[in-house]
């Protein structure tokens, strides 16, 4: 077998020689190292730019954060003082819905008066009232607390659908 060797040249095509023109020019020299460092101080430069774009994105989220919580701090705020208003609200009406007072106004600044039994009219109710068994639903669902619970109750709710 033919070992290759260093000065053999295989193909047609010579072998190139290696100079350098950077190691033997003095000034070739500096102005390749001075390139070398421009290009690593403008590596740093966008690096520290980076950062600073990373860091000042963190800080803008930041802000943005404590503004929402202010926000809800303030609405929170407007919730509770609707609510202590809608309590206060919800007492007057209480003291208001007195029978003999609504009876005295109805009489004197209404002119009205009780029907006689000629304008009474009555009327059928059906025995399932709708709200009683939406309640009695609502209350059935409230009992159940457990999921497993939850979902037998569908099934079997289902299953009465089907037959």
């Amino acid at each position: 077998m033919i070992e290759k060797s260093e000065t053999y040249v295989y193909g047609t095509a010579a072998k190139k020689i290696e100079y350098d023109v950077y190691e033997h020019n003095e000034v070739l020299k500096t102005k390749k190292k001075v390139r070398s460092n421009n290009k690593a101080k403008v590596k740093i430069v966008f690096m520290l730019m980076v950062v600073f774009c990373m860091f000042f994105l963190m800080m803008y989220r930041y802000a943005v954060i404590t503004e929402l919580n202010y926000d809800i701090a303030r609405a929170d705020g407007n919730y509770n003082k609707l609510k202590e208003n809608n309590a206060r609200l919800l007492v007057e009406i209480e003291k208001e819905t007195d029978l003999r007072k609504i009876k005295e106004i109805a009489e004197e600044k209404l002119n009205m008066q009780k029907p006689d039994k000629f304008q009474t009219v009555y009327i059928s109710v059906p025995k399932n009232d709708f709200t009683v068994v939406a309640d009695a639903y609502k209350n059935t669902d409230k009992e159940n607390t457990g999921v497993l619970s939850a979902l037998l109750d569908k099934v079997s709710k289902f299953a009465q659908l089907l037959y």
